[in-house]
């Protein structure tokens, strides 16, 4: 029988979950054997991700990706997170600013599978779509 990732990312997180931090290398390491000996090890970065993936839903974490044209400043960062935490009723937000010169102005933000596009350039784009209908 294959086991999945998802599979392994669980079985992962279930493994370390009330460990304390003494304890999760000796877990980690035999883990990593338990990959090798099911040649599986290749696929340690998506069991990884995958992993993460089930630890934030677990503990209420939310990772946000926020492109904008300038870095945000702290006050500008507050008012995401706290879009993002009520949005999604988070316990926390871990957001990756990524500046991009290209968009003109406003904010991108991508949630998992899900993008809220508020850029000038869909603004304006919406904008013409209305005017022509």
């Amino acid at each position: 029988m294959k086991i999945s990732v998802t599979q392994y990312a669980r079985t992962l997180h279930e493994t370390v979950k009330d460990k304390s931090q003494k304890e999760i290398p000796k877990i980690i390491s035999g883990f990593i054997k338990i990959l090798a000996k099911n040649n599986q090890v290749k696929n340690s970065a998506k069991i990884i991700n995958k992993f993460n993936v089930i630890y934030n839903k677990e503990n209420g974490i939310v990772e946000a990706e926020v492109v904008t044209k300038h870095k945000l400043e702290s006050s500008q960062v507050h008012k995401v997170e706290s879009y993002i935490k009520e949005r999604y009723l988070a316990k926390e937000v871990v957001l990756k600013n990524i500046v991009d010169e290209r968009i003109k102005g406003g904010i991108i933000i991508k949630v998992g599978d899900e993008l809220m596009d508020a850029s000038v350039a869909k603004q304006l784009k919406n904008l013409k779509n209305k005017l022509l209908d």
